[in-house]
């Protein structure tokens, strides 16, 4: 540990603008998103979570294995199990932790290593300016009584599949509400969604799904969400099965398998579905159909903002999340049907130059995952 005198030296800062840290809780601290570096001006993540269950997300380094609040501080444990960092001094900003800082020595680099509070970084390419609100309204909605304790928000026309996930299952039968942000140009007539209904013509797939959560949207009100492509054929059992299945295993991010049968186009081999398995924990969830606990939404929504593809997002979420080994992983014991071919709808050569930009300004660096393309 070091002296709040130590850190004066900093050019943005004064040595009043530094004191000793508050009492910080675990509750508070899990979820919370941060710039990494030392004040030797070394950057070892742009974009650090302290993610759930003491997990470090979007971070990758021995030293820095896992987090914990011992004696109401922040530490940083290595894989030895011991402190590498002792978080003791805080910059506050309108009697918040904007900053935390500890000495320490990490590769071998003896230096004050600082925590700034952040949030997800611009898009690359096409960011919202700052001062444009991003909120969707509600064309149709539950009373918050009659709410269940999942949710799938997809996007659809008058060509998608959503109303088969609706057809064996009925209001006492059913364990999810369903949203739909309807694409096509028309207003949409109100009994295309029995629950949640929204309009947002001539966008991609993630933008308008942004703007349905907005701070204090009814859509936070729920335990599991599932953000499914509009073209999956599944039965609305088989969602009451995957939700449970979810739910059952602490999953923080999973999705179905993919069934082995002609007309369902696989993407990537480790998700298809394995016979005599029920809940596989697997490094990878695919962007087409990803389902997540809302602590685990809530840190990777941002990524979504101004997203076109989505390409690459799929590799940041686990990342984000500290690559959970056991909350994280397919459901095989629900198999759905992929009916459209990948890249059928967009530009690849785009989405590739969008993924290669979005990674580079997470600081993220892509490892082969055995089974994905």
């Amino acid at each position: 540990m070091f002296a709040v005198s130590e850190i004066a030296r900093t050019n943005d800062s004064t040595e009043g603008d530094w004191v000793e840290a508050p009492p910080l809780t675990s509750e508070a601290l899990s979820g919370s998103k941060w710039g990494f570096g030392n004040l030797d001006d070394q950057t070892l993540s742009p974009f650090l979570v302290l993610a759930p269950e003491g997990l470090i997300g979007n971070c990758l380094h021995g030293q820095l294995d896992s987090w914990q609040v011992l004696n109401n501080r922040l530490f940083f444990i290595g894989n030895n199990g011991l402190p590498s960092i002792i978080f003791n001094v805080a910059r506050m900003e309108n009697a918040k932790v904007s900053a935390l800082a500890g000495r320490a020595v990490i590769g071998g680099v003896d230096a004050i290593y600082v925590l700034t509070s952040t949030d997800h970084p611009p898009h690359p390419v096409l960011a919202t300016p700052p001062h444009v609100e991003r909120r969707a309204k509600f064309l149709k909605q539950p009373a918050a009584e009659d709410r269940r304790p999942n949710l799938i928000v997809v996007r659809a026309n008058a060509n998608s599949l959503h109303p088969r996930w609706l057809e064996d299952v009925g209001l006492k039968t059913r364990s999810w509400d369903l949203c739909v942000s309807w694409y096509g140009n028309e207003t949409p007539d109100l009994s295309v969604s029995p629950e949640y209904l929204s309009h947002a013509p001539n966008e991609k797939k993630f933008k308008p799904i942004y703007d349905l959560f907005y701070e204090g949207s009814p859509l936070w009100n729920y335990d599991r969400i599932w953000l499914p492509d509009d073209d999956l054929l599944v039965s609305g059992q088989d969602l009451n099965v995957m939700f449970h299945l979810s739910r059952k295993y602490g999953l923080d991010l999973a999705q179905p398998a993919l069934r082995n049968i002609p007309g369902c186009h696989i993407n990537h081999p480790i998700t298809a579905q394995k016979p005599g398995s029920e809940v596989r924990m697997e490094p990878f969830v695919e962007i087409m159909c990803p389902l997540f606990s809302k602590r685990a939404l809530e840190i990777c929504i941002g990524s979504i903002k101004d997203a076109v593809s989505g390409y690459g997002l799929d590799h940041l979420w686990p990342s984000f999340l500290g690559r959970p080994a056991t909350r994280m992983g397919i459901i095989d014991a629900v198999g759905i049907v992929h009916t459209r071919p990948i890249g059928a709808s967009y530009d690849v050569r785009g989405a590739i130059g969008e993924q290669a930009a979005i990674w580079n300004s997470y600081g993220f660096t892509y490892a082969p995952i055995p089974g994905v393309r």
